[in-house]
């Protein structure tokens, strides 16, 4: 179901803020601290080994936004699911790309997705640039894994220095990354070398610390959805907690199973 929504307070920084936006999933994830992780289409392997754990990692604590696309963006979301939000370069009624369709309506159904186009609308070249300027105004943290002078990447970036987002990366050998290498020596972003420093140093603690407490108990709930049981079982069991479980990362379905993510 496509819904309309409020435009983010985060938005309004924008020189071009959206006039409109639709989603359909989960709202509340606009809600958490929020990580864009968006680069190349064509990453190394190198990059789609680190960019999975981080994904991985990251989701646990603060929900990953991307623009759908193939490579690095696609990445992010199936590591993250269901803490993701997708901004779409079409409109919501339009699955695009096609590649990553089976991903695309587990967002709209597990995670979030949102565009500012009502419907119909099919991409032109200029949607990617639109739609990369909403993933980098709403995140809190921008990580480029890698990418290229010249492409959609490098705009991204360009948004994330005037917004004066908090810009990352990770290493790579010289020449492997030129958009990554230009952001590091000109000072306009830092490289992880540790991802768990970098949750623990940059996210907030409170997030941390909620799902640390969670758990360092022995909780039923996770131990019984260690055997994937099916998800309707699951919930008539443990209520809406299952759901609550879902939404903060615990517990991730698949094939109406519910199961633990790690």
């Amino acid at each position: 179901m496509i819904n309309t929504l409020e435009i983010p307070k985060s938005l309004e920084s924008l020189k071009n803020p959206p006039k409109r936006l639709y989603y359909t999933g989960n709202r509340k994830l606009l809600d958490n601290f929020k990580i864009a992780i968006v680069g190349t289409r064509r990453p190394n392997q190198h990059t789609q080994i680190i960019t999975t754990t981080l994904a991985q990692k990251i989701s646990k604590y603060a929900t990953i936004i991307s623009g759908g696309a193939i490579g690095v963006d696609f990445i992010a979301h199936l590591n993250s699911m269901p803490n993701t939000i997708m901004i779409s370069p079409s409109s919501l009624d339009i699955t695009y790309p096609k590649e990553n369709s089976k991903l695309i309506n587990d967002i709209k159904n597990k995670a979030l997705m949102i565009s500012e186009y009502e419907s119909s609308y099919f991409p032109k070249k200029y949607s990617f640039l639109e739609r990369n300027r909403i993933v980098i105004a709403l995140s809190d943290i921008v990580i480029f894994p890698q990418g290229d002078l010249n492409s959609g990447t490098n705009y991204s970036a360009k948004v994330a220095i005037e917004l004066n987002k908090p810009i990352w990366t990770i290493p790579h050998r010289y020449k492997e990354s030129p958009l990554t290498e230009s952001l590091i020596i000109n000072g306009n972003a830092k490289v992880i070398y540790d991802i768990d420093n970098f949750i623990k140093d940059y996210i907030p603690d409170s997030k941390i610390q909620n799902i640390e407490s969670l758990e360092s108990k022995s909780d039923e709930i996770l131990e019984f959805c260690k055997n994937a049981p099916s998800f309707e079982i699951a919930l008539e069991r443990f209520g809406d907690k299952i759901l609550e479980y879902e939404f903060m990362g615990l517990l991730v379905r698949q094939n109406n199973k519910i199961k633990t993510k790690w």
